[in-house]
C-alpha cells in the first residue's frame, strides 16, 4: 500500500518562521520607535531644564533690580503722604490767616478776644465785652462771613475785674471752605 501525505510539512514550518520574522522585525521597529520617542523626550526635558535654570539665574540677577524697585515704590509712597500733608498745611494756612485777617476786622472797640480754637471743622472762642449790644454785633458779624457756619452764643457771664463790670462770652462754630 502506498501512503501519501496530502499535509505539507514543511510549509507549516516556512509559515511559523516567516511569522516569528515579522513580529520580532515588527517589536524591533516598535523598540526603536519607543527609543527614539524617549530619546527626543528626555532631551527636551533636558533643554527645558536648562532653560528654568537660566531663568531661574536671571530671576536672581533681576531680585537686586526688584529690591531696589520696592524701595522706590515705599519712598515715592511716603513723598505723596509728605505732599499731602504739606498740601493740607497750605490749605490751613490760608484759612487761618483769614480767620485771623476777617475776627480783627469783626472785633468791635469794646470787645476783647482771649481764646481762639480751632480744630478741622469747628471753632471755639472766648472774649470779653463791656456790652451785650458789642457781643452782639460781634457774633453777627461772625455770621456774615462766608466761610463760618452755624454761629452759636453758647454762654455769657457778668463779672467784676478791677471795679469794672465785664462780661465773659463764648462762640461755637462750623468752618469749611
Amino acid at each position: 500500500m502506498i501512503k501519501i501525505n496530502l499535509l505539507p510539512g514543511k510549509a507549516k514550518k516556512d509559515f511559523l518562521k516567516l511569522d516569528l520574522f515579522i513580529f520580532f522585525f515588527i517589536m524591533f521597529i516598535a523598540l526603536l520607535t519607543a527609543g527614539g520617542i524617549y530619546y527626543l523626550n528626555v532631551k527636551e526635558i533636558n533643554s527645558y531644564e536648562k532653560r528654568i535654570d537660566e531663568t531661574k539665574k536671571q530671576i536672581a540677577s533681576l531680585n537686586s533690580i526688584y529690591n531696589e524697585y520696592l524701595a522706590m515704590e515705599a519712598e515715592k509712597k511716603e513723598i505723596r503722604r509728605r505732599i499731602k500733608a504739606i498740601d493740607t498745611i497750605k490749605e490751613g494756612r490760608g484759612l487761618s490767616a483769614r480767620i485771623l485777617s476777617d475776627l480783627s476786622d469783626t472785633v468791635k472797640d469794646n470787645v476783647w478776644l482771649k481764646y481762639f480754637k480751632k480744630t478741622e471743622k469747628t471753632f471755639e472762642l472766648l472774649g470779653h465785652s463791656l456790652e451785650s449790644e458789642s457781643i452782639s454785633s460781634f457774633v453777627e458779624g461772625l455770621s456774615k462771613l462766608p466761610y463760618i457756619k452755624n454761629v452759636e452764643l453758647k454762654n455769657v457771664e457778668n463779672t467784676v475785674e478791677e471795679g469794672v463790670q465785664i462780661k465773659r462770652f463764648a462762640v461755637y462754630g462750623e468752618i469749611s471752605l
